[in-house]
């Protein structure tokens, strides 16, 4: 029970930051958003993780977490990119598809997936794809393509970095989670160093970077306690709902309309996102 209820509590939080990224992201940068959201998720982290004074410097916990972060860093910004070319109720569903990552990774380890497993991916495959072909017939620009690839590549990356909080996490969750978050926040501020990417700060997005960093904290942080508490496999598909949160959100508070394929198109998706965590 206690690993259920804090998974469904890191898809809020992670659903809620998600969304409000969208939103900073279309009225400055994707850039702005991923890397105000990532410094004070480190910062924040690092804070608790010298409060509490008890982990101790494990390379089982370092190693996957420096890596999953510095993935999972680039996939925060090609979603919010993603998001900020295309409808919220979109882009969610093709992230809703990095729980395919964590298959493949299994399947590689060693792993065999089983008959629901296999119907799971085949439903998020066909999803995605009705997806895709939706947004290109409706309109065929070089801005929802990309934004499409965006959201595939943002996935894939935040896939891998579900499986390294899960390495990692079976040494010291807190220890694993503030170290990925700080490797994401150093490789996006050496990458916009070099780069020099669009980034405008104002004054009036300070509170909105606030909440999206502290969300992403704390989802963190919330998902790798429910994977030390429960099976992966339960945990996986109760902690990664938050593309249906970022979707009704959209819904709700930006008055985000979903055609009749897109809604069959999302099902198909989370669906997927189901059979595939409980095969």
């Amino acid at each position: 029970m206690l690993a259920a209820v804090l998974a469904l509590l890191a898809s809020f939080s992670w659903g809620t930051s998600d969304f409000v990224a969208g939103v900073e992201a279309r009225r400055s940068t994707a850039w702005t958003a991923a890397l105000g959201g990532q410094v004070v998720a480190s910062l924040s982290l690092v804070a608790l993780l010298l409060a509490t004074s008890s982990a101790s410097l494990s390379p089982a916990a370092l190693a996957p977490a420096a890596v999953g972060g510095a993935v999972g860093g680039f996939g925060v910004v090609l979603q919010y990119r993603a998001l900020a070319l295309l409808d919220m109720g979109v882009v969610s569903p093709i992230i809703a598809g990095a729980a395919l990552v964590p298959v493949v990774w299994g399947t590689i380890a060693g792993e065999r997936p089983g008959t629901l497993q296999m119907v799971g991916i085949a439903c998020a495959f066909v999803g995605i794809v009705l997806i895709s072909r939706r947004e290109r017939a409706r309109a065929p620009s070089p801005h929802t393509r990309r934004g499409i690839l965006y959201a595939a590549l943002s996935a894939t990356a935040l896939g891998l970095f579900l499986v390294a909080l899960d390495l990692g996490g079976r040494s010291d969750p807190l220890l694993t989670v503030a170290t990925a978050r700080t490797a994401a926040a150093l490789t996006l501020l050496i990458a916009a160093a070099s780069a020099r990417p669009a980034i405008r700060l104002r004054a009036r997005a300070l509170p909105a970077l606030l909440l999206i960093g502290l969300l992403i904290a704390a989802a963190n942080l919330l998902f790798t306690s429910a994977t030390t508490h429960g099976d992966l496999a339960v945990v996986g598909v109760l902690g990664w709902l938050n593309p249906a949160v970022t979707m009704a959100w959209a819904v709700g508070m930006l008055q985000e309309r979903l055609g009749a394929l897109q809604v069959l198109a999302a099902v198909l998706v989370f669906a997927g996102v189901v059979c595939i965590t409980l095969g």
